[in-house]
């Protein structure tokens, strides 16, 4: 069941319904959440019932894994170990084992065995890589004592399994989530509406900017040999603009969503393409991503209190990392080497001058800056959207083999200027929390606005067309 789905709209309407409804009939929160709880899992049956049993499992290892961290006095670590190989091992399983199995398989072939029992054709489960981040980063918590162990099992299963959150994040941690499901949610009207607009906006960014972009890159990507390369730099540019509309589309949908059931989830975006330096791009991407590899992975490393070499390695570890959770592909391992090496390079720049990572610019000069940031964001993305790394080298080989070709340049008319009128508007509501919070506005600005918002979505968007970018992660 896509966001972008009348199916989706369908069930929020009615599990919005039963929500407040449960509310209604009980002063406490226990029925509330038991309501959304359900919802939650029944959404996640939608897609396939036995999923239902992975989430459940990775629910129980954290709730028990918390409780035994908070008692124990003793082995501590041994518990917070067996939950990370419960849960990392649930992940590599399902998100691991076809790569390295299929790596294994063609060996053997290569050496004349048949090794069709190798590989077991797992189906990677929608989210899996966001709930078990999520709970990794509770146990982690609970074991350095950051916070208490939660004793309501109801609430802590609903905070993973919050169904808008389910397919493309945020990462939102526990201790964010919990303390607000221990409360008592009461309907909240401005919230609510406010959520709406951020689900219209997301739809806007998803289907009348991604979803039509991403043809034109598609065509690219299957066509290399025909295109020169103008034609597939144009296509690499949309697609730094298809993959943020694309993801920021469904963090906008998911937040917006959760507004709608009196629920704050993380912020995932902040106008990332209007970073000075990569470190700020990396502040404003994925915003719950980086922010969960820095505190769990590159600060235990060492972060940046160690030497240069150390801390080089500590970048480079992190960002490897932050390419395999994509998945376990070489595509992603280059794509994130590349952001970490991008990085190191910084850091030693920065090291040696004024700070590349703050906002202190002259106008000019930020501009420049912001320039080569996209520019060297827009390359990685070429290892991220290959299908392959040989792809991947064909499609930079062909730019400089053949620069300029007789191909009709204004058929990314359309797409180049959608794009340009985006970036021009969020450069101007960068300031706001989302692009549609016209509460400011008269209300016949506001009405026009999401009148025509809405006839162009009927008019020019597939409704339930194409599925989001990182619902595959």
């Amino acid at each position: 069941m896509l966001f972008t789905s009348y199916k989706y709209a369908v069930f929020v309407a009615l599990a919005f319904c039963a929500y407040y409804l449960a509310a209604r009939l009980s002063r406490g929160r226990r029925l509330q959440n038991l309501a959304l709880l359900f919802l939650s899992f029944g959404f996640y049956a939608l897609w396939d019932l036995r999923w239902c049993l992975l989430l459940g499992g990775v629910i129980v290892s954290g709730f028990l894994g918390g409780a035994l961290l908070e008692r124990a006095l003793a082995r501590r670590r041994l518990i917070l170990l067996g939950v990370l190989l419960v849960d990392l091992g649930c992940l590599g399983a399902f998100k691991y084992f076809g790569f390295f199995a299929e790596s294994f398989s063609a060996l053997l072939r290569s050496a004349g065995l048949h090794a069709d029992w190798v590989t077991l054709n797992l189906v990677l489960p929608v989210g899996i890589s966001y709930y078990v981040f999520q709970n990794l980063s509770y146990v982690i918590d609970v074991y350095r004592r950051d916070m208490p162990a939660t004793r309501g099992v109801v609430e802590y299963a609903t905070a993973l399994s919050f169904f808008p959150q389910l397919l493309a994040g945020p990462i939102t941690r526990p201790r964010d989530l919990l303390p607000q499901l221990f409360q008592h949610r009461a309907f909240d009207d401005a919230r609510a509406r406010d959520g709406l607009r951020q689900v219209l906006w997301g739809l806007t960014k998803k289907m009348l900017i991604a979803d039509n972009i991403g043809a034109q890159v598609d065509y690219a990507w299957g066509n290399i040999s025909r295109l020169d390369g103008v034609s597939l730099v144009t296509a690499a540019i949309l697609y730094s603009i298809q993959i943020y509309c694309d993801f920021s589309g469904y963090a906008d949908i998911a937040i917006g969503t959760a507004k709608l059931f009196n629920l704050r989830l993380s912020k995932n975006f902040d106008y990332p393409y209007f970073s000075v330096s990569v470190r700020m791009f990396w502040r404003r991407w994925h915003i719950t991503l980086a922010s969960w590899m820095r505190d769990y992975v590159y600060i235990p490393l060492g972060g940046s209190r160690v030497g240069a070499w150390r801390q080089a390695f500590n970048l480079l570890a992190t960002f490897i990392l932050v390419g395999l959770w994509h998945g376990a592909d070489w595509t992603f391992l280059v794509w994130g080497s590349l952001h970490g090496s991008y990085l190191v390079v910084e850091s030693r720049l920065r090291s040696r001058g004024p700070p590349t990572g703050s906002e202190r610019w002259r106008p000019t000069a930020g501009v420049v800056a912001g320039v080569v940031v996209f520019v060297l964001v827009t390359f990685a993305w070429v290892f991220f959207r290959a299908p392959s790394l040989a792809s991947a080298f064909e499609y930079l080989a062909q730019v400089v083999r053949v620069p300029f070709g007789a191909i009709d340049y204004a058929r990314y008319a359309p797409t180049l200027g959608l794009s340009a009128a985006l970036l021009i508007y969020e450069w101007f509501t960068r300031r706001w929390e989302h692009g549609l919070s016209l509460e400011r506005f008269p209300m016949p600005v506001r009405w026009g606005a999401y009148l025509a918002i809405c006839m162009a979505l009927l008019l020019f968007a597939n409704l339930g067309g194409r599925q989001g970018i990182y619902v595959q992660f």
